[in-house]
């Protein structure tokens, strides 16, 4: 599981640099990881990152404990920074008729795309601190198997195994992940 924050340390932070510092050496690189996802460029990934510890820094003094991990705070902020950046024209207009208003709709619309995005990075982070938890060849044949999308034929050449104890080995590690999820959600359930 990837660490996260302790309630003292995010307290600290609502008024001293260096502990807001640690939080930023914590969560830094799951947070450009977040933006480069949703960017274009390396640039466009390192400046979200930068307005995401921006706002945070900004807003940490309201940020309130609501049973949901820091890293979900900071990635809703950096998923909104990602909608904001969406949204801003990509050339600059030399003149205007006045300013420019995308109204409430425009507002929500992003409101909920950031939603999605921090709802699916979240769940892709879930799935893969589950699969860290397989052995090294479980992890390998889901690897191969769906991250790479490749025939059984392949991966088992990939192995060095047959094609039947490919398919036997990714049936056990679906199996046992299925079991693992069932007891996580039965347990916080």
């Amino acid at each position: 599981m990837r660490s996260e924050a302790e309630p003292a340390l995010i307290a600290q932070a609502r008024h001293d640099r260096a502990a807001f510092a640690a939080l930023y050496d914590l969560y830094v690189t799951r947070v450009y990881a977040f933006c480069a996802v949703h960017s274009t460029s390396r640039e466009d990934a390192e400046d979200l990152t930068a307005q995401t510890f921006e706002r945070a820094l900004h807003a940490i003094s309201h940020c309130e404990e609501r049973g949901q991990p820091f890293s979900a705070w900071l990635l809703r902020t950096a998923a909104n920074a990602a909608a904001n950046h969406a949204r801003r024209p990509t050339t600059v207009p030399l003149h205007s008729e006045g300013p420019s208003h995308r109204g409430d709709n425009g507002a929500a619309a992003a409101a909920k795309q950031a939603e999605s995005w921090v709802e699916e990075w979240e769940r892709a982070d879930w799935i893969e601190d589950h699969l860290a938890a397989l052995p090294p060849d479980q992890q390998r044949v889901v690897q191969l198997r769906f991250y790479e999308d490749r025939s059984f034929l392949d991966v088992a050449a990939q192995m060095g195994r047959s094609e039947g104890a490919v398919k036997q080995l990714l049936r056990r590690t679906l199996t046992t992940l299925r079991a693992r999820i069932h007891e996580e959600a039965v347990r916080d359930g």
